[in-house]
């Protein structure tokens, strides 16, 4: 009679814990789907705007263009920061482009708009070049620092990487870091 009574707790004690266990899979499965202000997410279907796309997949090179010095890494710097993948910058062909623009490589125009909303709208040309390897180019003009105001982009106070140790936060409360500079 005992041993009974023992295999019974058991089994309502392994019951309980298969229990727990399907709830907190079936809780966090739902709050997978619970944005940050607490409303469920639901997918409709068609009517629904396409899921917005990874900007770390789109593959971008900067191309300068407007004969000003370290132009292509500022540029550079500004899309890594918005989470774009910069694979290449350097020169452009030639150095008197007056406009800054986004060229279309591979007939995705969601890339190129997408590229240049990081600016706040910069003219979108189409230039599909399937050697390339890549997505977009941006190509700078001499109208760069109108271009980099309008993204909301401060001139650093060191020129460059050589300025890096100046932009990182919180740095000038460390005692005796101004004597490394």
């Amino acid at each position: 009679m005992m041993l009974r009574r023992t295999v019974g707790c058991l089994e309502t004690f392994g019951i309980a814990v298969f229990a727990l266990v399907i709830g907190a899979f079936a809780a966090s499965t739902v709050m997978r789907h619970v944005d940050r202000a607490g409303t469920l997410e639901v997918e409709s279907g068609a009517t629904d705007p396409a899921p917005p796309f990874a900007r770390s997949r789109i593959r971008v090179e900067v191309r300068n263009g407007s004969g000003k010095a370290g132009a292509a890494e500022r540029v550079t710097e500004l899309l890594r920061r918005r989470g774009f993948d910069v694979v290449d910058f350097g020169n452009a062909d030639r150095f008197d482009y007056e406009r800054t623009v986004v060229l279309d490589r591979i007939g995705r125009p969601e890339y190129a708009r997408e590229v240049a909303a990081a600016f706040l709208g910069l003219p979108i040309r189409s230039a599909p070049d399937s050697s390339l390897y890549l997505d977009v180019t941006v190509r700078i003009g001499r109208d760069l620092e109108v271009v980099l105001d309008r993204a909301g982009e401060e001139t650093p106070d060191g020129e460059g990487w050589r300025g890096w140790l100046d932009r990182i936060p919180g740095l000038d409360r460390i005692p005796g870091l101004d004597r490394l500079r």
